[in-house]
């Protein structure tokens, strides 16, 4: 009885071992072709077993006070069968209430800036390429545009690299389109892995920062927990 024992417990914890050193694989593809705007994002879970993915199909601007309109949709997800459509508008007082939210959350946790930036620091980026075509149907304007859009993407990749774990050479093109219209294409993949035992390890450690704050979990519990709906209506009134 002793051996089926050992062996149970054995097997228990090859398991566990094989949870914790498995990763967390992100794969997040971004594609606009003139106003065609498209997002997927696949998240692959424990060798693969656990698949979920992300589809924005459609991102519409109607203007600053109507805000940004979306589309979410979610397919095969833990179930494999289940699928959801999740759609809605950003606008003012949405991008205000997060910005709360956000400020409530800090003042609720301990250090939570050092946390985020210390598991930042354990994503690894494996791929990162990032193409733009862009045409100002003018050629000096599209010359100038092409230099600036170098500058920025070169700036916001070197603080990427200054918060995260680069395992590749960035691929960056910007390709200026001599046509005279306008024309904006951009394409970009990006895939990134973390460590699932250390992500559990940094959750643990985000609510032991919470639980040492006074009203620290209240405040969490506020943010979480709010009804889009009941904001909504009382938004309304």
């Amino acid at each position: 009885m002793w051996k089926w024992i050992s062996i149970a417990i054995i097997i228990f914890i090859f398991i566990v071992l094989a949870i914790l050193l498995s990763r967390i694989r992100l794969k997040l593809e971004i594609a606009k072709h003139d106003n065609d705007d498209r997002a997927h994002l696949e998240i692959r879970i424990l060798y693969g077993l656990v698949k979920m993915d992300y589809d924005i199909p459609a991102i519409l601007i109607t203007g600053l006070k109507k805000g940004l309109l979306y589309r979410l949709d979610r397919n095969k997800n833990i179930h494999k069968t289940d699928a959801s459509v999740d759609s809605g508008n950003i606008d003012i007082e949405k991008i205000k209430q997060f910005i709360h939210d956000i400020r409530v959350l800090l003042k609720g946790t301990q250090s939570l800036q050092r946390w985020l930036r210390h598991t930042l620091a354990h994503v690894t980026v494996s791929k990162m390429e990032w193409s733009t075509n862009i045409s100002l149907a003018d050629a000096a304007y599209t010359a100038t545009s092409t230099g600036m859009l170098w500058g920025l993407k070169t700036t916001l990749i070197g603080f990427a690299s200054s918060i995260v774990r680069m395992d590749c050479t960035p691929k960056v093109f910007v390709v200026p389109y001599w046509v005279d219209r306008l024309r904006f294409t951009t394409i970009l993949n990006c895939e990134a892995k973390i460590s699932l035992g250390y992500l559990i390890f940094s959750m643990l450690r985000l609510a032991f920062r919470i639980w040492r704050v006074p009203g620290g979990p209240e405040a969490w519990k506020r943010v979480i927990s709010k009804n889009p709906e009941n904001q909504q209506a009382s938004s309304e009134e």
